[in-house]
């Protein structure tokens, strides 16, 4: 999802907000919703959990965050460091993140094509091991 450089959301700007999008500008790599309150409480512990929710959704839509699969049954979400359509590479041990510029369109325009669909949207989260932790053995 295309986004504008450095907008984390939409709409209505609060503190809290602000610091819940502060916090995900700093999670090193792939975080549960959880994770993220984790984080935003050691600034402001008054933020509730339905705060981080309605801001996690926010980011979203913005294009800030991007959900990137699940970890222990809980939705995990990136930060979208690029501006274009692009995917995210997820390493199972550590959690790190990278992005990777999306070459499917033209696979996707021939799929559609064939089947007569209308491609609107698609989403592709690859996970494996980063080099750090294939360093380490993990």
């Amino acid at each position: 999802m295309a986004r504008q450089e450095g907008t984390p959301y939409r709409g209505r700007s609060s503190s809290q907000r602000d610091a819940i999008a502060q916090a995900a500008e700093a999670m090193p790599g792939a975080f549960s919703a959880e994770e993220l309150l984790g984080s935003v409480r050691q600034r402001e512990p008054g933020v509730g959990a339905a705060t981080v929710y309605r801001a996690l959704k926010a980011m979203r839509d913005a294009g800030f965050v991007e959900a990137v699969g699940t970890r222990e049954g809980a939705v995990v979400y990136a930060r979208c460091r690029g501006t274009g359509h692009h995917h995210h590479l997820v390493c199972t041990a550590c959690g790190a993140v990278a992005e990777a510029d999306c070459e499917l369109d033209r696979v996707l325009e021939r799929v559609a094509s064939a089947s007569g669909y209308t491609v609107t949207s698609h989403e592709l989260a690859l996970r494996g091991v980063c080099p750090a932790c294939r360093k380490k053995g993990a």
